[in-house]
C-alpha cells in the first residue's frame, strides 16, 4: 500500500501553496494526496446547536471538496482522498504522520498575524510529526519556478543520516543540485578551511555514489548555522534540515535553535525529517 502525503487543508493562502507542493511530489514519487482539516470547532460537545453544527460541518467539507477540485485541476492523474477531523489540527496532522510519506503545512495559519511568521499549527507538526514536514509560505514560488538548489546544512554527526538521504532523494526526483553548508561561526584560516572542506566531504561519502546524477556544491561558511542556512534560503528551491527533538516547553525550542530560526526566517519552503536512530 502506498502510503499518502499529508496535507493540512485550513483555507489559508498558506495551505494552498503547501497543496501545490505536496501535489507536485505526489505525482513525481507516484503517491496518493490525502487532505486533512481539523478543528476542535467540529467537537459535537452541546456547545452549540446541532443546526450550527451542521453548516459548520458543511463548510468545512465544501473547503476540503475545492481543495480536491483544485489538486485534480492540477494533476489529474492524482489520487486525492479527504478527512474531516473533530480534533486539534496538530494532533489530527501528527497522527496522519504515523502512516506517511510526508506531511505538508502551510507556514502560518487562516487568520495568522502578518507580523507571525511561523504558526503553532505547523510548528507543533514540525516538532512532533513521524515522517518528513514540509512547511510552505505562501510567498514561495510555484514548484515548477522554484530555484534549483535544496540546501541542507553539515555538522558532521551521526544522526545527520536521515535528512541527507531525503535531500538527495529528492534532489535525484527533481533533477536539482545539493548545496551542502558547513557553518562554523567565525573567522577562520585558509588552514583550517581546508581541514573542515574535507571533512564536509566525508560527511557526504556514499551519497554521492549512490546518486550519481545529483551534482553536489559545498561551502565552508563564517557564518552561524542559521545564518548560513537562512541566506542561502534565499536561492534554494528547498532547505532540508534534520529534528534533533528535546524535551522543551515550547515546540519551537524542541526541534532545536537552529531548526527554530529556520522556520522562522527562510525564505523557500523548509523539510524537517525527524531522526528515527
Amino acid at each position: 500500500m502506498r502510503t499518502p502525503i499529508v496535507v493540512g487543508i485550513d483555507g489559508s493562502a498558506h495551505a494552498w501553496r503547501a497543496l501545490d507542493w505536496a501535489a507536485d511530489r505526489a505525482v513525481r514519487h507516484r503517491l496518493p494526496l490525502l487532505l486533512v482539516h481539523g478543528s476542535r470547532a467540529l467537537l459535537d460537545e452541546g456547545t452549540i446547536p446541532p443546526d450550527a453544527l451542521r453548516r459548520l460541518i458543511g463548510e468545512r467539507e465544501d473547503l476540503l471538496a475545492e481543495a480536491r477540485q483544485y489538486a485534480l485541476k492540477l494533476h489529474p492523474e492524482l489520487d486525492v482522498e479527504t478527512r474531516l477531523a473533530p480534533a486539534d489540527p496538530g494532533r489530527t496532522l501528527v497522527e496522519e504522520s504515523e502512516h506517511a510519506d510526508l506531511v505538508a503545512v502551510g507556514s502560518r495559519g487562516q487568520g495568522g498575524f502578518e507580523g507571525l511568521l511561523f504558526g503553532s499549527v505547523g510548528l507543533y507538526t514540525a516538532a512532533h510529526a513521524r515522517c518528513p514536514v514540509l512547511v510552505v509560505s505562501r510567498s514561495a514560488p510555484y514548484p515548477s519556478d522554484a530555484p534549483a538548489d535544496i540546501v541542507i546544512g553539515i555538522e558532521g554527526l551521526d544522526d545527520e543520516r536521515a535528512f541527507i538521504e531525503w535531500a538527495f532523494g529528492e534532489a535525484a526526483s527533481r533533477g536539482s543540485r545539493i548545496l551542502a553548508l558547513h557553518a562554523v561561526g567565525g573567522e577562520f584560516s585558509p588552514r583550517r578551511r581546508v581541514i573542515e572542506d574535507l571533512e564536509l566531504s566525508e560527511s557526504l561519502a556514499g551519497y554521492r555514489e549512490r546518486y550519481p546524477d545529483v551534482t553536489v556544491d559545498r561551502l565552508v561558511s563564517d557564518r552561524t548555522p542559521a545564518q548560513a542556512l537562512v541566506e542561502a534560503s534565499k536561492t534554494a528551491a528547498l532547505v532540508v534540515v534534520g529534528a534533533r527533538r528535546r524535551r522543551a516547553p515550547l515546540a519551537g525550542m524542541a526541534l532545536g535553535r537552529v531548526n527554530h530560526t529556520v522556520l522562522h526566517h527562510a525564505q523557500c519552503p523548509v523539510v524537517v525529517v525527524p531522526n528515527h536512530d
